[in-house]
């Protein structure tokens, strides 16, 4: 075995002793502890620990707890070489290994093949030398390379005299292990509680503090804050951690986890029992917010923590002590509970605590109510949840061997209600009602207007809330068949989209110079579904004449900053985190694969800018509104073309910031353009077009496949053949409204281009240069060079991807009928010669 290489502390960030004097107590135990140490060293001659790189043998402690059933796995899983020694109540090694083995199939982190490799030891750590005998602890001591203690009373509830036995004197046990015989390297898991500042949420006197590396909490602010007959859980964590820094200051190789909050896994397991997951109970449970109440961004996932101690643990290069083991930049938007379809009164705090008492030990927090009632005052502060906490992770950064990656919160808060759903009769809480209601999204609206100093009618004018209005009625309707367990996405969603204007018209206010620019001569590539739109859109969007909007433009269209000089577009644009939240959460990723790849930083169709005035066609293919279609089809859409125009506005302004002296030709791609050709003209009076062409007896299986996959997460399902029929009047119908324009128009015909869809997928670059010849534009050596890379990137991914796959028959739907439908097309496409060529 080589010895341990672990490099020297980095310089400057050696762990500084406490300032100050512990409480009485506490200082009692970590002299007692000190002094074991002390005495252990003098007694034994202990031999040197082994690199990580040769553990064979780890003992783990909490095996059965939150923490313990993921960094189980991932030891097991990171290391075949590994066996883990677990120390688990029970009156044998089987009752324990059973413990381990259901705890760990409850959290889906079983796998039989571990069975051999987990060897448990019936003990308990708080007796001397685990309450296992001699012989076998003197085995462990000749066996274990290493330990991870995780084993912990967790109630913060409880005082310190009442958790000191578990959770200060067993690190004791723990250090005689460490100690007998060689060194073994001791993993601490500790947590982020022990500043006052993070469990205050660093609101009130905590607001300008931060947390930097390898910190020691401030005694005298924990004496202020901890009392140590209420909360005892910190300064029993905080004696633990300074007796093993002690034994690491005489050669013991140490690491201390200070753990972030957590009460869920990135896969929504979860525990009922944490304080934030009760407060959040207690609310739905009384049916009421207490004011300044929040959701809270800061709890992070317990497997990505667990994934974090696992990988410094086992690199044998780490260089830090004490770990800040956290996100902190935990969510790039604020979400309030009033966004997910949770619609509750606001009230005073006196009056939510009287609500939920009068439940009794019904209540969530019937038990905790001394801990709430102290801490209220930071958790109730009225504040936004944070989107950024002032703690320093470069530790973690440095030594973890790879980028470390934190689920959003959007995608946290749907997996973790997709678990209690899936698991109800485990879950003990009230399970939340959501609602999608006119007047509490009005609300919302009414407070991002207020929020950012603007006038709510100009924000808001009639015909957007009339439309949003038309859009909620319909949803709300039976035939709409809205599954309850999509309200509070469908919920949040619209509130996405009234923020999202806000912001948009607080950025006017903030630079009225928007108000002045001109969107030229943009170019609508305007083909059916199906029929190479996404293709040549991406393909062409390659040229850097041509600006087209990313997918993260489209979810978060504003830079709270405005550095857009600077920032946007690089991968440190935060908008690009939202939206990968936004798509993960949605689901649209796995509902499009092998449809619709969606990249966040790849080129997309414009239809959420369209969205943004919630009078849309694609609301009609997302859920079945056939109320809202109806109005639709008699209102028109010519505000929602003009709210696109400004909008681009904005896009404008911002691409000409971040590309100085440049001027680009927006490039949209958007099917249902077709549907609004003389709203579209009216807003962009010089748009060219581009339409392509595909035998609509080939688009449509493809296209009726996609709506039902689309449709499938959000409403109930109708039968296929009449969804095939639906979409049979409704894509017709499109193409006859084209050619209606079309027809209409002859003085325009100059402006559009038509592609033959086969062309295109046989030989797409001669298609380019054809369009480029038409309009007199310079098809660059680099242009070329750049769409025939993305050309060879697409045509690898498609060879790894499962093609998607359909058949007309399945809608019921022959050649016949779908030809029958689009005569008129057919025929505008023979009549100008075309139809050979392109069909």
């Amino acid at each position: 075995m080589s010895q341990v290489t672990l490099r020297p502390p980095v310089r400057g960030h050696r762990v500084p002793p406490l300032t100050g004097t512990l409480p009485p107590h506490c200082q009692r135990d970590l002299a007692t502890l000190r002094g074991f140490v002390r005495d252990a060293l003098t007694r034994a001659t202990t031999r040197e620990p082994v690199s990580p790189v040769d553990f064979r043998h780890v003992l783990v402690t909490g095996a059965t707890g939150f923490l313990g059933r993921f960094l189980l796995r991932d030891l097991l899983t990171r290391d075949p070489r590994l066996t883990v020694h677990c120390i688990v109540r029970g009156d044998t090694p089987e009752q324990g290994f059973e413990r381990v083995r259901a705890n760990m199939q409850h959290a889906e982190t079983w796998d039989d093949d571990f069975a051999s490799r987990i060897e448990v030891h019936a003990g308990d750590i708080a007796e001397p030398r685990f309450g296992l005998s001699d012989s076998r602890f003197r085995s462990l001591c000749e066996d274990i390379d290493a330990v991870y203690h995780l084993a912990a009373a967790l109630s913060l509830s409880a005082s310190y005299l009442g958790i000191r036995r578990v959770n200060s004197f067993s690190i004791r046990n723990v250090l005689e292990l460490c100690l007998h015989t060689r060194f073994k390297h001791l993993f601490y898991a500790s947590t982020m509680g022990v500043f006052p500042e993070y469990f205050c949420a660093f609101s009130l006197e905590y607001e300008n503090s931060r947390i930097d590396d390898q910190m020691q909490p401030d005694l005298a602010s924990m004496k202020r804050t901890f009392p140590l007959g209420l909360l005892g859980y910190p300064w029993s964590k905080l004696v633990a951690e300074q007796a093993i820094l002690f034994a690491n200051a005489v050669g013991l190789p140490v690491a201390i986890f200070r753990l972030a909050q957590t009460s869920l896994a990135s896969t929504g397991y979860t525990q009922p029992s944490n304080i934030t997951q009760r407060l959040f109970s207690a609310v739905v449970d009384a049916g009421m917010i207490p004011r300044g109440f929040t959701l809270q961004s800061n709890n992070d996932p317990v497997d990505t923590l667990s994934n974090i101690c696992t990988g410094i643990s086992l690199n044998p290069k780490r260089r830090f002590t004490v770990y800040n083991c956290c996100n902190p930049t935990p969510s790039y938007r604020t979400i309030r509970i009033e966004e997910l379809g949770l619609d509750y009164p606001e009230v005073s705090y006196r009056a939510f605590r009287s609500a939920c008492q009068a439940r009794g030990d019904a209540s969530p927090l019937a038990g905790y109510w001394a801990l709430v009632d102290h801490f209220a005052r930071y958790w109730l502060r009225g504040r936004h949840s944070a989107t950024s906490l002032p703690i320093s992770d470069r530790a973690i950064r440095e030594d973890f061997p790879g980028t470390i990656e934190w689920p959003g919160p959007l995608t946290r808060y749907v997996r973790y209600n997709r678990w209690i759903r899936e698991h109800r009769d485990e879950w003990p809480h009230p399970e939340p009602r959501r609602q999608l209601k006119v007047q509490h999204l009005l609300r919302q609206a009414r407070r991002y207007a207020d929020d950012r100093g603007l006038a709510f009618d100009a924000t808001y004018p009639e015909w957007m809330l009339d439309a949003m209005k038309q859009l909620v009625r319909a949803l709300e309707s039976p035939e709409a068949g809205l599954l309850d367990t999509r309200i509070g996405h469908v919920a949040f969603d619209m509130c996405r989209m009234l923020r999202n204007n806000a912001e948009l018209a607080a950025e006017r206010l903030r630079f009225p110079e928007i108000d002045r620019l001109k969107v030229t001569q943009p170019i609508f590539i305007v083909g059916i579904n199906r029929t190479g739109t996404t293709y040549l859109h991406r393909l062409m969007a390659r040229d850097d004449r041509f600006w087209a909007l990313r997918a993260y433009e489209y979810v978060e269209p504003v830079l709270p900053d405005g550095d857009y000089a600077g920032l946007a577009g690089t991968p440190d644009d935060p908008r690009r985190a939202l939206a990968a939240d936004v798509f993960e959460a949605s689901g649209i990723i796995d509902s499009f694969a092998g449809i619709h790849h969606i990249d966040v930083d790849g080129p997309e169709e414009d239809m959420p800018i369209l969205r943004l005035s919630f009078k849309a066609w694609m609301f009609a293919t997302r859920y079945y509104v056939p109320e809202y279609e109806r109005w639709l089809e008699a209102s028109g859409s010519r505000e929602a073309y003009h709210h696109h125009s400004r909008v681009m506005q904005h896009y404008t302004y911002q691409r000409m910031q971040s590309h100085s002296g440049a001027e680009g030709q927006w490039l949209f791609k958007m099917p249902t353009h077709l549907m609004e050709l003389e709203a579209l003209i009216d807003a962009y009076p010089d748009a060219l077009f581009i339409q392509t062409h595909r035998e609509p007896v080939q688009f449509m299986g493809s296209w009726c496949s996609l709506v039902e996959r689309i449709r499938a997460d959000v409403g109930e399902p109708r039968p296929p053949d009449v969804l095939g029929a639906e979409q049979l009047r409704g894509m017709s119908r499109l193409l006859d409204r084209a050619v209606d324009f079309r027809e209409s128009h002859p003085e325009l015909e100059a402006r559009w281009i038509d592609v033959s869809y086969y062309d295109l997928v046989q030989d797409p670059m001669s298609v380019v240069a054809l369009i480029y010849e038409r309009r007199g534009w310079e098809l660059r050596p680099d242009a070329v060079e750049a769409m025939e890379t993305w050309l060879d990137e697409l045509r690898e991914r498609r060879r790894k991807e499962k093609r998607h796959k359909y058949d007309i028959a399945d809608y019921g739907l022959t050649r016949e009928m779908i030809d029958a439908a689009f005569a008129r097309y057919r025929e505008f496409l023979s009549e100008s010669g075309r139809r050979a060529s392109l069909l």
